[in-house]
């Protein structure tokens, strides 16, 4: 039984799991889907699940908190999370993971700034201009295909994970896991210390038995007071609580998915800083000599490996014949994502790869290595484009009044019949020939008057939204800047 999941203010994983528990499906199969979705945004994507009516999924949406909100994100608070299903269809295939052609977003910029507008200028027309041509920059020329910080995770320290693992050392991946992490609820910090401080009296060289005694005391009492969603911790103190000091056990204990999780954080570092080094040393425009281009990459449906995995791609590495026939361009250049089983670029790129990972205390014989240790997350590696070019680039440009009102119609909104009310300046439609939506809804604008922005894009597979609109926007996209942003009046008067 194929469907849309609907959400608002929830990650696709906590959202599956609450699916599943709201319509009393069996835990262990749970419910499929192509690709992780942020909480931080209102999505839909396509689900399955297995041999089951669509009345038990329907109840869903009569358990969904806020079942009566039409959301919208229309709040200056955390926002309610909102979980609705629809679209039922049976299908002889189950949606599965990473088989996905790409992501479409149409994401909203508040409280735009735009800066000085000169005397005697008309404030609507600078603003057009100015957004104009920061989103045909972006069509154009697209950006640097990074991988986003939530690759590397709220605190920032998943690759670090993978590093240990890399090196076989556990004890010190479950330690990085289990560190005091800043600005958590004093209750999980509390624990996180009596973590810390689990061998304060015992000299571990010397007295093995009190150091698994005093371990296995400290797991037990910690479980309560870790969060919801630590589910990493949630599995090592388990099973430390069970067998104290092993640290292997400990770590394979927790979900498939997330152990991979951060050996791809690793992978996506080393790609992060190579990526950085070829573009200065390279330029972001031409294809150099030892360079990689992907001369092959079938879809699924032709045997390929979907969005990710080798499987159907092939890849060249650039020789002079090549430039001089100007054979490929920029955006068919690829950097590998480390593995056993791929090709590293020549030149200075190549070279990187192999400082960085000795910097690091390990070796590319080290990920033919990991999977001999754990199968399950075994690391071929991947390769990705150097180069991401958004697709079917539009904007609206909007005047409002109401610092969180909806700027942009969400699907719940539509079945709801809530129309959004602030007014449509200008729209790329309006060059496409096409009639843009005039919300008449605001007064007549004048010094209150707040200038937003609704840009939509698609992009390929794993490449990070964030990171394009770092690239529109010119500014930080972390939650961290973001939360000090002010929807009104000089929006980053917080910003030291």
């Amino acid at each position: 039984l194929r469907f849309v999941l609907y959400k608002e203010n929830i990650d696709t994983t906590t959202a599956a799991k609450d699916v599943v528990r709201m319509a009393r499906l069996n835990p262990k199969r749970g419910i499929d889907y192509a690709g992780m979705k942020d909480k931080r945004g209102i999505t839909t994507q396509f689900c399955s699940v297995y041999r089951m009516e669509k009345e038990q999924l329907l109840a869903v949406n009569k358990e969904s908190a806020n079942s009566n909100t039409a959301g919208g994100g229309n709040t200056s608070g955390r926002g309610s999370t909102i979980i609705k299903l629809g679209n039922f269809g049976y299908s002889s295939d189950e949606v599965r993971l990473g088989a996905l052609t790409g992501n479409r977003f149409d994401i909203v910029l508040r409280n735009i700034d735009i800066g000085e507008v000169p005397d005697g200028s008309d404030k609507k027309q600078v603003v057009q201009q100015k957004l104009e041509i920061a989103g045909k920059a972006m069509k154009e020329y697209g950006f640097i295909n990074y991988f986003g910080m939530q690759r590397f995770g709220k605190f920032h320290d998943t690759h670090e994970v993978g590093i240990a693992i890399m090196k076989g050392d556990f004890e010190g991946a479950v330690n990085i896991i289990m560190r005091q992490k800043p600005d958590e609820f004093p209750r999980i910090s509390e624990a996180r210390k009596k973590w810390a401080d689990r061998f304060e009296s015992i000299d571990i060289s010397k007295d093995e038995n009190a150091a698994r005694e005093a371990e296995m005391k400290c797991a037990r009492a910690i479980q309560r007071d870790l969060g919801r969603f630590m589910n990493c911790e949630k599995s090592i103190v388990n099973s430390l609580s069970r067998k104290p000091r092993d640290y292997k056990r400990a770590f394979c204990s927790i979900a498939k998915n997330m152990r991979s999780m951060f050996l791809h954080a690793y992978q996506s570092y080393l790609w992060n800083n190579v990526s950085s080094h070829r573009i200065e040393s390279g330029g972001s425009t031409e294809v150099r000599v030892g360079d990689l281009v992907l001369v092959e990459n079938k879809s699924a449906e032709k045997g390929g490996g979907g969005t990710s995995g080798l499987k159907g791609k092939a890849v060249k590495m650039v020789e002079e014949e090549d430039l001089t026939d100007s054979k490929y361009s920029i955006t068919d250049v690829v950097l590998p994502l480390a593995g056993s089983k791929i090709r590293y670029p020549g030149g200075s790129a190549g070279d990187l790869f192999d400082e960085l990972m000795k910097k690091d205390g390990i070796c590319k014989a080290d990920f033919a290595r990991i999977g001999n240790v754990d199968r399950e997350i075994a690391l071929g590696g991947d390769y990705r484009k150097l180069i991401c070019k958004p697709g079917d680039v539009s904007f609206e440009v909007k005047a409002y009044k109401d610092p969180v009102q909806p700027l942009l119609q969400t699907d719940l909104m539509k079945v709801k019949g809530v129309e959004v009310t602030a007014t449509t300046l200008c729209s790329s439609k309006e060059k496409e020939g096409q009639s843009p939506t005039k919300n008449e809804g605001d007064q007549e604008r004048n010094d209150d008057t707040i200038f937003g922005m609704v840009v939509g894009f698609s992009l390929p597979p794993s490449s990070y939204a964030t990171i394009a609109l770092r690239e529109l926007t010119r500014r930080p996209t972390s939650s961290e800047y973001q939360s000090k942003l002010e929807l009104s009046g000089n929006c980053e008067r917080n910003i030291v």
